[in-house]
């Protein structure tokens, strides 16, 4: 595929959708606070955010760039304000947002160029929230599947991690940590690698190898423990600053 990696994810919307866990909704009582008018989402996705943002602003823009993903939004959660926009160049007059918003996307975009377009579309004292919610650490991921999905990333914007530019119009940055667990089966577990960027950029025959011979090795795993499910553990991890 030649797709920029943060832009292959529309080629499946529907599978991206139910394969990646649901972002927790507790999430949203630190990052977005009580009262929110307008509410902007970068890099929206599927909508795993949308539908939290929906459920705690009176208004709510959504902005992607992949025009696949926008025409999924726009037939899932009609009561959003779906655009296209990236971090870079958002459709947002200045200085009306109350917050911005990226979940699992902000390692996509250029921390000076996101920063900046972000402030520039925030009221005084509007939130800037960055989240991830990914799979957390465990023995049971394969170091080959592993160097894939990193394969897809840019050395200097690391997931779950909020770098801005000092000289930005920022509030010192605020960080929180939420950490669980979910059960799943050995066919959900890849089921939700096959959403990363780099196995789905993979070509057909090498993503099923990979992901064949990762899922032989998780039924293995749950066989010798006698079950039929793992815990695997999930982070998320917060940051949240205000327009000064």
């Amino acid at each position: 595929m030649t797709a920029q990696p943060g832009l292959v994810f529309g080629v499946d919307p529907a599978h991206y959708d139910v394969s990646r866990p649901a972002v927790p909704s507790d999430v949203a009582d630190w990052l977005i606070g009580p009262e929110c008018d307008l509410a902007v989402e970068v890099g929206a996705g599927t909508g795993h955010f949308t539908r939290i943002l929906l459920d705690r602003a009176q208004r709510v823009i959504a902005t992607d760039p992949d025009p696949q993903m926008r025409a999924w939004l726009t037939t899932q959660f009609p009561a959003a304000d779906v655009r296209e926009g990236s971090a870079e160049r958002l459709p947002v007059e200045s200085g009306t947002a109350d917050g911005v918003f990226s979940s699992n996307a902000w390692h996509w975009f250029d921390p000076r160029a996101a920063g900046t377009e972000a402030a520039r579309c925030l009221k005084p004292g509007g939130v800037l929230g960055v989240s991830w919610h990914d799979r957390g650490h465990s023995d049971l991921w394969l170091s080959d599947v592993q160097q894939v999905i990193l394969s897809a990333h840019h050395p200097d914007r690391k997931i779950h991690e909020l770098n801005l530019p000092e000289d930005l119009p920022f509030t010192p940055v605020e960080k929180n940590v939420m950490e669980f667990t979910r059960e799943m089966t050995p066919s959900q577990i890849c089921a939700m690698f096959s959403t990363y960027s780099a196995i789905i950029s993979l070509d057909d025959a090498e993503r099923e190898d990979l992901l064949g011979r990762f899922h032989v090795h998780l039924t293995a795993r749950a066989r010798d423990e006698g079950r039929e499910t793992h815990s695997i553990p999930f982070t998320a991890t917060l940051y949240r600053t205000r327009r000064s």
